[in-house]
């Protein structure tokens, strides 16, 4: 413990005596330090580039708002008396952190959505502690869920009973989901994004945590909370080349206007995690990934059994044709759960990160997903 506490010491004191750096030297510092997992050298304590308040918290999670800006999108779709828009719930993933939804100013999903005129509120899930050891799928999907929808409705001055826009993208997905299923009347609409639904599908995720070859339980008995280093191998692991070739990419691009900053705004977010809770992580692999329990309609949420088809609300699912973490066959299985005319499925050709971090995301995605969100304004899940 004494060695790693003086490793971790060390490291802070070379990323503070660099942080002055920039351009191609401060990058090579980013790569280099952030080798390391967050376990040693801590999580960033800068995130997003907009301004947003703290609405409420509760235990590890915080409830942020980035409120509407008063310019609007060309895009003909948009018009400037689109004032008094429902605020919508974003709802990330547990393993990384939610500012990818902010990515840097001109690829920010949230800016995006802002100038749209249009609250957004994200729940940023923070890190689990001990107290959160035994926290579950249902303290996430439900209570965390619920305890923000209501914080939201206060903030927004919604009625009580008002339904909400949800927005999940990847884990954040199946826990918007497992939600809007258990709570339809909850959700407005509900808009996933690179989200896996059947995990009985040929992606490698599913082949390496198969129950012969992947004990779970021993995993969180050893671990509890299950630390970054264990999950970011396992992602490295699904393009083992990309760790290798981004120091050829930074090379070459470091002379390229804009790309430094973009490549180290990436190696910011893509090492800066935070552990998987401990029986989340359990419940979730083997109700996904083990048994199918999720899709199947089997899966036991606290004391209630999870139907995917108990969604009502208007689903848009947004679909990365080159994801290397969710197969396509696993995102648009949520066609064949729910009724017909029910789901819009807008396939996009970019990656896992590319339907946030693209440059091309604000003229060729985004429109799309809020053009959808504005046919659906004043659905109600009855």
């Amino acid at each position: 413990m004494k060695a790693l506490s003086a490793l971790s010491q060390a490291v802070t004191q070379v990323t503070r005596s660099t942080r002055g750096l920039s351009g191609f030297a401060g990058a090579l510092r980013d790569g280099v330090t952030r080798a390391l997992p967050t376990e040693l050298r801590g999580n960033d304590d800068f995130t997003t580039h907009l301004p947003s308040t703290v609405v409420a918290t509760r235990g590890p999670v915080t409830l942020l708002k980035f409120s509407a800006e008063p310019k609007f999108s060309a895009e003909p779709s948009m018009t400037n008396d689109q004032e008094g828009l429902a605020p919508i719930l974003f709802v990330y993933s547990l393993i990384n952190r939610f500012y990818i939804l902010d990515f840097m100013p001109g690829r920010s999903l949230l800016e995006f959505y802002t100038q749209q005129g249009r609250d957004c509120y994200v729940i940023d899930w923070g890190t689990p502690t001990l107290e959160d050891r035994y926290k579950t799928w249902e303290d996430y999907a439900v209570r965390y869920l619920r305890f923000s929808i209501e914080a939201l409705r206060a903030d927004a001055g919604l009625a009580p009973a008002e339904p909400v826009h949800l927005f999940g993208y990847c884990v954040g997905g199946a826990l918007s989901m497992t939600f809007a299923a258990l709570r339809p009347t909850w959700v407005r609409s509900l808009t996933v994004m690179a989200t896996p639904v059947d995990f009985h599908d040929e992606g490698l995720l599913r082949r390496w945590t198969a129950p012969e070859r992947f004990d779970v339980d021993q995993v969180v008995s050893a671990c509890g909370h299950v630390p970054t280093w264990l999950l970011e191998s396992g992602f490295r692991l699904l393009s083992p080349l990309s760790n290798l070739t981004k120091w050829r990419d930074l090379w070459r691009g470091r002379d390229r206007e804009g790309f430094i900053e973009m490549w180290r705004r990436m190696e910011q977010w893509a090492s800066d995690n935070v552990p998987f809770p401990a029986e989340v992580y359990r419940q979730y692999i083997r109700d996904t990934y083990q048994t199918n329990a999720f899709c199947r309609g089997e899966m036991m949420v606290g004391g209630e059994r999870l139907d995917l088809t108990q969604i009502s609300a208007p689903v848009l699912a947004v679909i990365a044709l080159r994801d290397q973490i969710v197969p396509v066959e696993s995102a648009t299985a949520i066609e064949r759960l729910l009724s017909p005319g029910q789901v819009t499925t807008l396939s996009l050709d970019t990656g896992h990160l590319g339907l946030s971090t693209s440059g091309k995301a604000a003229t060729q995605f985004w429109p799309k997903m809020h053009g959808w969100l504005l046919k659906h304004e004043g659905h109600r899940s009855d």
